[in-house]
């Protein structure tokens, strides 16, 4: 029998309002996406989304923990992206605060992982639901490249 492991740099991309989870590759994000998104995760702040009309993307750091919300009038999503085990815990669980979701709030998956919750905004927006999941991994990947490539 042959044991095959992958061994491609892999987050796990989770929906928390259904459970849906799957891998994301670094090699299926473009180098020119990590480069456009890397000047929002330098600091803290509200950004303009590049390419995105009249969205916003408010950013708070911790180490290597990142939590982002999507917005336009209202929140449309956060993502948080954990790139390290310590303060993954806390992170999963502020995702699990005030809202109804289908993952466990006392079963945090090993690190790496970029976790999204819709926010009631979406629904004022419903065809944000086309992008975002592609936004999502590609947000999660330019953080953890920031990490990788600057210690």
């Amino acid at each position: 029998m042959l044991d095959i492991v992958d061994r491609r740099p892999s987050i796990l991309h989770i929906t928390l309002q259904t459970g849906q989870s799957r891998r994301s590759y670094r090699e299926d994000v473009e180098d020119s996406t990590i480069a456009l998104l890397r000047p929002l995760l330098q600091a803290d702040g509200d950004y303009d989304l590049p390419l995105i009309e009249n969205r916003r993307l408010k950013i708070t750091r911790s180490g290597r923990l990142l939590l982002a919300t999507v917005h336009a009038e209202n929140r449309i999503c956060t993502i948080g992206v954990a790139n390290q085990t310590v303060g993954a815990e806390k992170l999963w669980q502020i995702l699990h605060e005030e809202v109804k979701v289908a993952t466990n709030r006392d079963r945090v998956p090993p690190s790496p992982w970029c976790a999204v919750r819709l926010e009631t905004g979406i629904a004022d927006h419903p065809e944000d639901a086309q992008w975002l999941p592609d936004f999502e991994r590609c947000l999660a990947w330019a953080w953890i490249t920031i990490h990788r490539d600057h210690g």
